[in-house]
């Protein structure tokens, strides 16, 4: 039979095995839909966040172009280039204080904010309540200028529109509440509700001091049809006229590039959580697939004494698993291609970014491919055995089982190590990270290694234990070393989930204490910003005058960019992902002829006290190892608009959890004493000493903006918590593919318990008894696949945080007490409703057709 003549023999025999129905492959196409839907469903928000994001690029960059610099203005020179090109907006962004008197107090809060031109915005617009012109509400009129704010700001600080507020030196009437801002990009972790005024009303604040935290930015409309090219193109001119005004420059289409950064982090992420749910939901094929064809047994061996060849049979066989797979793998992919139409209906006071519901093609196919390659990895050992089934069946009967004690075969071993190699590469390629996917890919060998070990070890355990004097006890630890009992295929199934579900919940719990549980014993308390040095002596004085304040430190701050790294440039320089943030932005710096308080030297050593050289700079260990740098290379950092190039005199060892005044870069004297500078300083002070500090700076220095660390650890557990969530839900969809295999399991099993219950029956057990046995059998099986969840999920935490996202870790004993006492309960609620049936069954009809 020519090969052509084979495969179509094939499909008619999988038709006609079809036409009898899906019975039996429940679990295996649920299974494969919650996998499928998780990867799709991720993919696809992403894509439509992605898109979201390119569409509304204009409005969220504010212009085709963007120049912005720290601490100054652009020059007129450069101002006067742009605006022969287009319309030009310029803007100021600064952090202030807001102080409202209500009655006989003063309430004082930290905003945000922003001062715009007349221009602004160049895209887009900004949605006031009540609805009128930006212009109108933030105008001069009757000698005071108006503000438009944030409803944060007004709870907090008890105002209605129409009311008073004063920022710096000058006072503002809100005369607005802003409920939509054109380029206002993702801000996960604000300081302070927003505050709009107009940029003519600045200079009345006193805020713009000589090296006050402010930065300018300059926003550019082209003409009308000119694109990402032109804009492009302008900044490259820009720079070659300019180079040394050492301003950041971006284009439309680099308008959020941290957003970007943060959705390819996080898809990254959830794509291999996604994984994980599908691998688990693996072994409900495999389970499905294998009872499927032990019921085909004597059909099998029938086929095989009329002349069917074994390819024949694993063609055959093959199809249905296919076919199933592509309608399992279907309705998850339209599942998750429906998800970012709900999300952006249902969830779009959540969502951080815009999103841009359509089909996106790519992610669905990639997602339906994971389908298909874990039904076929996962299937293929069964299949092989079907193949191989012997005719001897027919006379020994199926209940020998012969095609099932038979091991895959080399070729069948060859195709699933080839199934498996593509779902790595795939994997790899799909997440975006391929580093991230390769360790994901050797945690997930290693766990289906370690369950395979502990199931193996949990049957032997049972069969070599000490044989209890109750028969209840007794009967319910043989059940797990019996043949075909779901020991090993319940421990494996819902240990996977559990231990995907714990990692999540250790890692989230980690992460939220980070940033605010578990504060440091010594963390400050405030850290007060744009100190002036002509105020820091009063400043000092003042702190010093509150009972309780145990402690201040306070350094000269400035702000800069890395622009190469030993001498190359920094958009050109290999760094590691971990400490890419240090040249996505400014960044503050200091200087100083000591050592910081609680330096911890790891290479070279600190600059002389009377040091009078060229620059020399210290850089803490972390980034020196991400920027591959030691002692001795060069660092060029652009301060003010000058290139400043330094050599590394020294790495620090910085413990950055500790909150404490850390600077990532510190200069030695003789550079930047005389740049325009502000003071940073921290001011340590119990809890019920925190109102005094804050009243006693803020009431004396109007200009001196105080943020208290506790409440920007709040706003970022907020965060934290929320994408928390995210991660429990593609976590959840692990552990309900778990709970499928096991409920699939424990119902391939429903025969034999159904005869055991029969004959303990006719022996004169009562149902108590029955039930007795099993909820001992199920107690067992559950706490072996909690405990073990608890310890690999654990673990696999533990490798997490340490190795990917270099946090602390810590167990936490309620996270794995509840994976641990959640595994006994699924097991004991799935099998003993799964036994209900068999308790209800009368002994005669059952041994009359046994």
């Amino acid at each position: 039979m020519s090969r052509g003549a084979g495969l179509m023999l094939a499909a008619r025999l999988a038709r006609r095995e079809l036409r009898s129905g899906m019975r039996g492959f429940g679990v295996f196409l649920s299974c494969l839909f919650l996998g499928v839907f998780a990867v799709s469903a991720v993919g696809s928000v992403s894509r439509a966040a992605r898109e979201g994001l390119l569409a509304d690029a204009r409005s969220l960059l504010g212009g085709d172009a963007e120049l912005s610099l720290a601490q100054r203005e652009l020059a007129p020179e450069p101002r006067a280039f742009l605006e022969a090109r287009g319309e030009v907006s310029a803007t100021a962004e600064l952090r202030a204080m807001a102080s409202a008197h209500r009655g006989e107090t003063t309430r004082r809060l930290l905003v945000e904010l922003k001062a715009v031109d007349e221009a602004y915005p160049l895209y887009g617009a900004v949605s006031l309540e009540p609805d009128l012109p930006l212009a109108e509400a933030l105008a001069e009129a009757e000698g005071v200028f108006g503000a438009a704010v944030e409803e944060l700001a007004l709870r907090r600080l008890g105002l209605a529109p129409g009311d008073r507020v004063r920022v710096g030196q000058r006072e503002y009437a809100v005369r607005a509440v802003i409920r939509g801002e054109p380029d206002r990009a993702l801000r996960a972790f604000p300081l302070g509700p927003r505050f709009l005024v107009a940029r003519d009303s600045l200079a009345g604040t006193g805020l713009l001091e000589p090296g006050s935290l402010v930065t300018h930015t300059y926003r550019l409309r082209l003409a009308e049809g000119q694109g990402e090219a032109e804009a492009d193109t302008l900044l490259a001119e820009l720079e070659q006229r300019f180079p040394d005004e050492g301003w950041r420059s971006r284009t439309f289409a680099r308008a959020a590039p941290r957003i970007a950064y943060f959705l390819d982090r996080m898809t990254a992420s959830l794509t291999l959580a996604g994984l994980c749910a599908l691998l688990v939901g693996g072994l409900g094929v495999a389970g499905a697939v294998r009872g499927y064809l032990e019921g085909k047994l004597a059909h099998l061996a029938v086929m095989k004494c009329v002349g069917a060849p074994g390819r024949l049979l694993l063609q055959t066989y093959l199809l249905q698993i296919l076919l199933l797979g592509a309608l399992g793998s279907a309705a998850g992919v339209a599942a998750g291609a429906a998800l970012p139409y709900a999300a952006a209906h249902l969830g779009s006071a959540w969502l951080p970014v815009p999103l841009r519901p359509a089909l996106y093609p790519g992610p669905l196919l990639t997602a339906a491919t994971f389908g298909l390659l874990v039904a076929l990895a996962f299937s293929l050992a069964a299949l092989d055995a079907a193949r191989r089934v012997s005719p001897a069946v027919l006379f020994r009967g199926p209940s020998a089982g012969a095609g099932r004690s038979l091991p895959p075969g080399r070729a069948a071993r060859a195709a699933v190590a080839g199934a498996v190699a593509v779902l790595v590469a795939l994997a790899a390629a799909a997440s975006g990270d391929a580093r991230l996917a390769l360790w994901f890919s050797a945690g997930a060998g290693l766990c289906f290694l370690v369950f395979r070990l502990v199931a193996d070890a949990v049957v032997r355990l049972a069969r070599a234990a000490p044989r209890p004097r109750d028969p209840r006890l007794r009967l319910g630890l043989s059940n797990l070393h019996r043949a075909g009992a779901p020991t090993r295929s319940a421990v494996f199934s819902l240990g996977l989930g559990l231990t995907a579900l714990v990692t999540v919940a250790l890692v989230q719990a980690d992460l939220v204490a980070l940033v605010e549980g578990d504060l440091p014993a010594e963390a400050p308390s405030y850290f007060f910003v744009d100190i002036q040095p002509a105020q820091v002596e009063a400043f000092e004085a003042a702190v010093a005058a509150v009972p309780g304040v145990t402690r201040l430190e306070r350094l000269p701050t400035l702000r800069g960019w890395i622009t190469h790294i030993a001498g190359v440039p920094a958009d050109q320089a290999e760094i590691a992902p971990e400490v890419s943030w240090a040249v996505r932005g400014d960044r503050f710096l200091t200087y100083s002829a000591t050592p910081p308080e609680g330096t911890r030297i790891a290479a070279g050593s600190w600059w002389p006290e009377e040091y009078a050289g060229p620059p020399l700079l210290s850089l803490t260990s972390d980034l020196a190892a991400g920027f591959g740098v030691g002692v001795g290379d060069t660092l060029t950092v652009n301060v003010l608009g000058r290139p400043v190039t330094a050599e590394i005199a020294n790495l620090r060892d910085v413990e950055w959890a500790t909150l404490g005044l850390n600077f990532a870069l510190v200069f030695g004297p003789g550079v930047l004493e005389a740049a325009p500078q502000t003071h940073l300083a921290a001011v340590y002070a119990p809890p019920e000493r925190e109102g005094e500090v804050f009243e006693a700076v803020t009431g004396r220095f109007p200009n001196i903006s105080a943020v208290r660390v506790r409440e920007v650890l709040e706003n970022t557990s907020r965060v934290i918590g929320r994408i928390g969530w995210i991660f429990r839900a593609v976590g959840a969809v692990a552990v309900l593919s778990g709970l499928l295999v096991l409920a699939g399991a424990l119902s391939a099993d429903q025969h034999r318990r159904l005869r055991d219950a029969v004959i303990w029956k006719v022996c004169g057990a009562t149902r108590r008894d029955i039930l007795a046995v099993y909820g001992v059998e199920f107690l067992l099986l559950g706490l072996a696949a909690g405990t073990v969840s608890a310890l690999a999920g654990t673990g696999a935490a533990w490798a997490v945080a340490t190795g990917l996202l270099r946090t602390p870790f810590s167990v936490r004993p309620g996270a794995v007490v509840a994976a641990v006492a959640g595994g006994v309960l699924v097991t004991l609620a799935l099998g003993l409703v799964g036994t209900a049936r068999v308790l209800r069954r009368k002994p005669a009809p059952v041994l009359r057709n046994d």
